[in-house]
């Protein structure tokens, strides 16, 4: 944290407070998220939320690193906590709210941080920006994956692994049953080779 500069009453101050209850807001969520898609038997999706809630706690905690150097804002933010639907449903949420928070909106802090001095910051809310859009690929492509049915069947064969035990089996679609653990093959995702 290079910046020198008070952040005290900037546009870069109240843009790391909105960050801060975004992300923060996006843990609660994607936690959510996680725990209906393990009801809904997506297990590898809710291990996808579950990391994807971590990576949103983590940022957090850099903007509010930025934040507890200096003043608190008073300002009102806003929370969007979304609604609680379907995992299919979930994951258009999450989409829209990757580009919205954290493509978007980074992006544009980006700018309003670099033009009030703060370069560092600006650094910070462009390289968060990129792991968001990582964040909104993936979940366009596990909605592209229910939508079209394609969670645990493949054109073509590939290794698929037990998030249980690290059976690999290899074909267009997981076994029936782990050979090895006996769970179902909602249990099965693909092997890190072919994500």
């Amino acid at each position: 944290m290079a910046d020198k500069k008070s952040l005290k009453g900037t546009k870069t101050e109240k843009n790391l407070a909105n960050a801060f209850v975004a992300e923060t807001t996006a843990y609660a969520r994607y936690t959510y998220f996680a725990q209906t898609a393990q009801k809904e038997l997506y297990f590898h999706f809710a291990n996808i939320f579950t990391e994807t809630a971590a990576n949103e706690l983590h940022h957090a905690k850099i903007f509010l690193k930025y934040l507890t150097n200096g003043p608190v804002v008073t300002d009102p933010v806003s929370v969007d906590p979304g609604i609680l639907s379907p995992t299919v449903a979930n994951l258009a949420v999450a989409s829209a709210e990757e580009e919205k928070e954290g493509v978007e909106q980074y992006t544009k802090s980006a700018e309003v941080a670099e033009e009030e001095g703060f370069s560092d910051i600006a650094g910070v809310f462009r390289s968060i920006a990129k792991i968001e859009n990582h964040h909104k690929e993936r979940f366009d492509l596990m909605k592209w994956q229910i939508d079209n049915d394609k969670v645990w069947k493949r054109d073509e064969p590939i290794k698929w692994q037990c998030l249980v035990c690290g059976y690999i089996f290899e074909g267009t679609e997981p076994p029936v049953k782990c050979p090895a653990c006996s769970h179902p093959y909602q249990h099965f995702m693909p092997a890190e080779e072919n994500v």
